[in-house]
């Protein structure tokens, strides 16, 4: 005679195979995902994350690009103040005071970006190439060939900085024509003077002869 198990006894046992060893413990919950954080993940030693710095030297460059001027030198001074010694700071903000025709306030920032390039060779040939620029552009020629020399000398001295060794022969050369003309120029200025003095006192005489008459 066949001897069938009692009906709650085959629920155990399916309840036995389904159920893990630990079933007296509570099923761990999954864990909460954490939310993801907004913005940039920011890190003032700008190492997990963006330090203040060069988040206010990327705010600046798209106000920048926005053609935003007051906009890139406010963030450009908050760089600044967070990093006062930063050449890239002072070099960024004579970026956007060129820009706005500041001529010597641009030739300032990048004086002091100079101080602070220290052993960065890539940053100081971008400043030393930008205030040989703008002496060009204040008319200081000579000031401008000594600093395409201090240029051109940076260039050679760091070969793996990314520089431009043809530029300063010839903005050297350009400045050497310029001075040319003005010297040529001021030669028949002081002539052109000389001719309409002589004409004017030979007209004064003139009409004093003819008064005489």
């Amino acid at each position: 005679m066949t001897h069938r198990a009692p009906a709650f006894a085959l629920i155990a046992l399916a309840v036995s195979i389904a159920t893990p060893a630990a079933a007296g413990k509570k099923p761990k919950k999954a864990d909460a995902e954490e939310p993801a954080p907004a913005g940039p993940r920011r890190d003032p030693q700008g190492v997990k994350g963006i330090s203040p710095f060069w988040e206010s030297i990327k705010k600046g460059d798209d106000a920048l690009v926005a053609k935003d001027l007051a906009g890139a030198k406010s963030a450009y001074q908050d760089a600044i103040k967070s990093e006062p010694q930063n050449a890239m700071g002072h070099y960024r903000m004579g970026e956007a005071e060129l820009q706005q025709g500041n001529l010597k306030e641009a030739e300032a920032s990048w004086q002091t970006a100079s101080r602070f390039a220290g052993q960065n060779a890539a940053l100081k040939a971008k400043v030393l190439f930008v205030l040989a620029d703008v002496s060009e552009r204040l008319r200081a020629l000579d000031e401008a060939t000594n600093r395409w020399n201090g240029y051109e000398d940076h260039a050679k001295a760091n070969a793996t900085a990314k520089t431009y060794p043809q530029t300063p022969p010839d903005r050297k050369k350009r400045i050497e024509d310029w001075k040319k003309l003005e010297t040529e120029y001021g030669a028949v200025k002081d002539r052109i003077k000389q001719r309409l003095a002589e004409a004017d006192k030979k007209a004064a005489s003139d009409a004093q002869s003819s008064g005489n008459r």
